[in-house]
C-alpha cells in the first residue's frame, strides 16, 4: 500500500517536472524572441534618430505605408520596447514560479520518503 502511494507520488512528480520543463523552454524561447524584438526596435530607433529634420518617415500598416512624423514613430517604438520589457518580466516571473513549484513538490516527496523510512 505504501509502495503504491510512493509510486504514484513519483510518477506525479515526474509528470509535473516534464510539463514544467516544456513550459520553461517555451517561456525562454518567447523571452529570446522578445529580446530580439527589442534589439531590432532599438536599431530602428537609432536609425530614425540619425535622420535629418523634415525627412519623410512611413509606418508599415499591413501591406501599405502611412506617412508619420519621425517623433510619432519613435514614440511608437519606445512603447513597443516598454511592452516587450513588461512581457519579459512577466514571463521571467512565471518561469521562476514554475521552478519553485517543482522544487516544493520535490521537497514534499523527499519528506514523504523520510516518513516512510522512519516508520519502517
Amino acid at each position: 500500500m505504501a509502495d503504491d502511494e510512493l509510486k504514484k507520488a513519483f510518477s506525479d512528480l515526474q509528470q509535473q517536472m516534464l510539463e514544467t520543463e516544456q513550459r520553461v523552454k517555451a517561456s525562454n524561447n518567447q523571452i529570446d524572441g522578445l529580446k530580439r524584438g527589442i534589439q531590432h526596435t532599438k536599431l530602428t530607433d537609432k536609425e530614425i534618430e540619425g535622420l535629418p529634420e523634415g525627412t519623410r518617415t512611413y509606418e508599415s500598416v499591413g501591406r501599405s505605408f502611412i506617412l508619420r512624423p519621425a517623433g510619432d514613430i519613435r514614440g511608437m517604438l519606445d512603447e513597443r520596447m516598454k511592452l516587450n520589457d513588461q512581457r519579459i518580466a512577466k514571463l521571467t516571473e512565471q518561469t521562476q514560479y514554475m521552478e519553485k513549484s517543482v522544487k516544493e513538490s520535490e521537497q514534499a516527496l523527499r519528506e514523504l520518503v523520510r516518513q516512510r523510512q522512519a516508520k519502517a
